[in-house]
């Protein structure tokens, strides 16, 4: 009786301070949301919308968590932002570009973060009208975009479906 005490015991503390260590977590739309999906979606937000208007980086990050939900994408945030691994090809460039994925702007990395948690929070609206795939504006429009639809073009990137 006193090892069945003692392991439960343990457990009970092991997960005590498991949850004392480890990173806070978003509260989103009734549940946790794991700090690795928070920066994994402020990444992808800081390297393809860094620089651009709010409602552009909501776009894109919207882009992300709708691929999440989606059957044909990887469960998650970051299966959705690592798809293809870190080799080309890969579905965000800068992902498997082989230069770091470290931010060094830290006012942009500070809105990417912000942005992450409110569109995880569910506090802000999708403006893409769930799109499930983005590119740069450009004067022609990429080969694989035309098996899709387009939906908006939100600053520097044309929304797809």
């Amino acid at each position: 009786m006193k090892i069945k005490t003692f392991l439960a015991a343990t457990v009970l503390f092991g997960g005590l301070l498991a949850g004392l260590l480890a990173p806070p977590a978003v509260r989103a739309a009734g549940h946790e949301v794991p700090p690795d999906a928070l920066r994994c979606l402020a990444l992808a937000v800081y390297f393809e919308a860094g620089s651009e208007p709010q409602t552009g980086k909501v776009a894109v990050a919207h882009v992300v968590l709708n691929r999440a939900q989606h059957a044909g994408f990887p469960g998650g945030v970051c299966g959705v932002v690592q798809q293809g691994g870190d080799q080309r090809p890969c579905q965000f460039g800068w992902y498997c570009d082989g230069r770091s994925d470290q931010p060094t702007s830290s006012r942009m990395w500070q809105s990417a973060q912000e942005v992450a948690r409110e569109v995880l929070a569910g506090r802000v609206d999708d403006p893409t009208g769930g799109a499930l795939y983005f590119a740069q504006a450009r004067a022609s429009r990429p080969a694989w975009t035309k098996r899709l639809t387009q939906i908006a073009r939100i600053g520097g990137h044309v929304f797809y479906r």
